[in-house]
């Protein structure tokens, strides 16, 4: 998959760095569509990640002038697998997608038969690429998870301090098994853990399923049953928040008795980053639902998804407490000062198929 976001500094891309769009055409010169309606479809928006993302997605259907349906699954897959179904009945133009709950094939079976054209963001089907055996599934939006796991284990072992055996000790909080989020995460870390080789001891590996109470309890288990655990390695953004309550309610103190790592820079843990809570955290990718309604109100308006632009996997933005301050500078309140329309082919004839290239 082609790598489009990542850190970069002096990024030129921002609103201020454009000419103002023009008016919208679609790519056989005509006026532009209007009135376009577009669905959303969320795992869950108990969670700061997929806030942050619907907040994205909004501002962009404001801009863009899309009618937006907001479907929120609540955790439950088969309020999900409804939505998918109600979603394919109420008359939309275009639907963003997340595959959990291993709905990815319903979705895509039943927006063909529908005629509804479809991305798919943050996780992906292994088996299926776009407008491959579906025609519709435009193209897929989402995370470097290999990548960033990897980054994450690999500064977790460099700053955890060894036992009194030699052995760096860490404890590892997965996400929900099966997810290509959960799994392609925990394979970068693996890649960590085999370059340190004997160096590091992995005393506890447990199932947080990406929630925050549920990763406080297991942490709480793997320390209670492994005190000498210095490091712990955390899947997501909500996962490293329990943690981070696990370790407290254990008596120890996160980023000082154990160091915590995780991942999707929610504004409550960059705070952590920045008070020395955690130490490291990683994302950016909460932007691809955003960025798949500019794909689609694109493609909408007659301009193709080139082979290069279907598979977008975002490059993930790192912070330490170093760089806290350069972020909060470059995302105000998580979100980056973004023209929708400069990016968009309907409104600017030299904007990429492909999302930018945004940072700090």
């Amino acid at each position: 998959m082609k790598k489009v976001l990542g850190v970069a500094f002096a990024i030129c891309l921002f609103a201020s760095g454009f000419a103002a769009a023009g008016e919208g055409k679609q790519a056989d010169g005509s006026p532009a569509r209007t009135g376009l309606k577009m669905a959303v479809i969320l795992p869950s928006l108990g969670h700061e990640f997929w806030n942050n993302y619907l907040s994205f997605v909004q501002l962009g259907a404001r801009e863009l002038g899309i009618e937006l349906t907001v479907l929120n699954s609540e955790d439950n897959a088969d309020k999900c697998a409804k939505y998918i179904e109600d979603a394919c009945s109420m008359g939309i133009d275009a639907l963003i997608f997340t595959p959990y709950f291993d709905l990815g094939h319903k979705a895509l079976r039943d927006t063909k038969l529908a005629g509804i054209p479809v991305v798919f963001t943050d996780c992906y089907l292994p088996d299926i690429k776009p407008q491959t055996s579906y025609d519709n599934y435009i193209a897929y939006v989402g995370p470097a998870d290999f990548e960033s796991g990897y980054m994450m284990g690999k500064i977790l072992i460099e700053n955890v301090e060894p036992g009194p055996d030699g052995k760096k000790v860490v404890g590892i909080v997965n996400g929900t098994p099966g997810s290509t989020v959960a799994i392609d995460r925990r394979e970068g870390l693996q890649k960590a853990l085999d370059e340190a080789g004997d160096s590091v001891r992995v005393a506890g590996e447990v199932v947080g399923n990406f929630v925050r109470d549920r990763s406080q309890d297991v942490t709480e288990s793997i320390l209670q049953g492994n005190p000498d655990i210095k490091g712990i390695w955390a899947a997501n953004g909500g996962t490293a928040t329990g943690v981070m309550a696990g370790i407290r309610t254990m008596g120890m103190r996160p980023g000082r008795d154990v160091l915590v790592v995780g991942m999707d820079l929610n504004p409550e843990n960059v705070e952590a980053v920045e008070n020395d809570e955690l130490l490291f955290d990683v994302g950016g990718h909460w932007l691809q639902g955003a960025f798949a309604m500019n794909i689609l109100n694109d493609y909408l308006n007659g301009f193709p998804v080139p082979a290069e632009a279907r598979e977008n996997q975002l490059a993930p933005i790192p912070i330490t407490k170093d760089t806290v301050a350069k972020f909060k500078a470059a995302f105000p309140a998580g979100v980056p000062v973004y023209d929708f329309k400069q990016n968009s082919r309907v409104y600017n004839p030299s904007a990429s198929a492909m999302p930018p290239v945004l940072g700090y």
